[in-house]
Parts: structure tokens; C-alpha cells; sequence
């Protein structure tokens, strides 16, 4: 009864730690499972005390998966610490994760005219989102922008069976379900992982259509058009 009751510990846990995602780069201000649902930054109020750089115009942008699949949203706020509602620039709209593993922008960009961003502005970069379940889980990675592309960061791509499908129907703020907040300022990235911001280095379009990634062929709304 012991070894079975250790197994269906063990099996809780890894499920738990499952549903649960991680962001990688930026280098996220760490991960708690306990309390990831908690808004702006998974419970985790106190920043980063080593910045990643992150480029003025947009930067790299990876987390690993642990549903296979959730409604997903990316938003930044300038500032050394900001609140929960100075989450507020668009840099991903809402989008459905699908497939477990690594997801990834080469680049991400900020939205062009995006006020105060400028070489050695601290930052913000929040990654929510929403699982079978409901709720959303938080991730926050603490930038310094620079002008000039930070060193060593080479481009990144999915993980085999991880792509982008148009989000869930429902409304959201953002910030519990991620889904578009009434005052952000949208960013023209959608969710086009891997490449430049949009597929394959592609010519694109802001407006409804199919989107290339990989080998795989996938609809965005609302998003970039190969």
C-alpha cells in the first residue's frame, strides 16, 4: 500500500508540474508552482536583480509547454517594477499554444512608436496563460533594452508538433484569461513563432490568413499572412 501510495504521489506531481510552463529566455524571475496563478508575475514580486538584454525594437522570446494546449498572450511594461495594470503594450496577442515542448520567437517585436523605449530602459515582459481548466498562469522576465542586438543568442525554432492555432472564443483583460486588454497598444506580431517575428522570413500582412511554420500549415487570425 506504501509503494502504491508513493506512485500516486510521484504521478500527481508530475502532472501538476505539467500543467504548469516555463519561460526560458528572456531568463524568466524563476517559477513557483504554488503560486503561478497569481498575476502580473506568478507570485514572484521582486525582480530580477541580473537583466537580460533585450533589443530595442523586439528580441528572442522562449517558454517550454507544459499543456499541450493554452490560450496564450505576451505583454510588456516599462519600469524597474511595474503593476499588475502597467502590463499594457501588446507584444503577442491572444493565440493557442499547441503541442508540448519549446516555443519560441527568434524575434519578438515591440510595437513601432511604442513610447519610452529607448537604449538602457529597464522592462517588464509578461507571458500569460489559460489551460483546460481556466485561470491563467504567469511568467515575467526582467529586460534592460539595448540598441544593439545582445551577443550570443542564436535564432531558435518549435519543438517537432508545436505550433500556433487561433485563440478560443471568450472575452479576457489579458491578465487572468489572456485575452486582448481594451488598453493596450497592439503590437503587429501575432503568433508566428520562430523566424523574425513571422514565419520563414516571409513578406507579411496584418490581416486573417494562413501562416506557414516549419512544415505545417496553420491559420491566424488577425495575424501575419505569408
Amino acid at each position: 500500500m506504501k509503494t502504491i501510495s508513493t506512485l500516486l504521489t510521484l504521478l500527481s506531481i508530475s502532472l501538476f508540474a505539467r500543467a504548469h510552463f516555463q519561460l526560458t529566455y528572456p531568463a524568466s524571475r524563476g517559477s513557483n508552482e504554488q503560486t503561478q496563478s497569481t498575476s502580473p508575475c506568478g507570485g514572484l514580486d521582486v525582480p530580477s536583480t541580473t537583466r537580460t538584454p533585450w533589443g530595442v525594437t523586439g528580441g528572442q522570446l522562449k517558454f517550454e509547454a507544459g499543456h499541450d494546449e493554452a490560450d496564450t498572450a505576451v505583454y510588456l511594461a516599462l519600469g524597474n517594477n511595474p503593476a499588475r495594470d502597467d502590463f499594457s503594450i501588446i507584444l503577442a496577442d491572444k493565440f493557442k499554444q499547441v503541442g508540448l515542448g519549446t516555443f519560441c520567437w527568434s524575434e519578438l517585436r515591440v510595437p513601432d512608436g511604442t513610447q519610452g523605449v529607448r537604449d538602457g530602459v529597464n522592462a517588464t515582459i509578461q507571458v500569460v496563460q489559460a489551460g483546460h481548466t481556466g485561470g491563467g498562469l504567469y511568467n515575467c522576465a526582467d529586460i534592460t533594452f539595448v540598441s544593439s542586438p545582445p551577443e550570443g543568442v542564436s535564432a531558435c525554432a518549435n519543438a517537432s508538433g508545436v505550433s500556433a492555432e487561433p485563440a478560443s472564443q471568450g472575452d479576457g483583460d489579458g491578465h487572468g484569461d489572456p485575452g486582448s486588454n481594451a488598453s493596450a497598444s497592439s503590437s503587429s506580431s501575432s503568433a508566428t513563432p520562430s523566424g523574425t517575428g513571422k514565419p520563414n522570413g516571409g513578406s507579411v500582412n496584418a490581416v486573417t490568413g494562413i501562416v506557414l511554420v516549419g512544415a505545417g500549415v496553420m491559420a491566424v487570425v488577425g495575424g501575419w499572412v505569408l
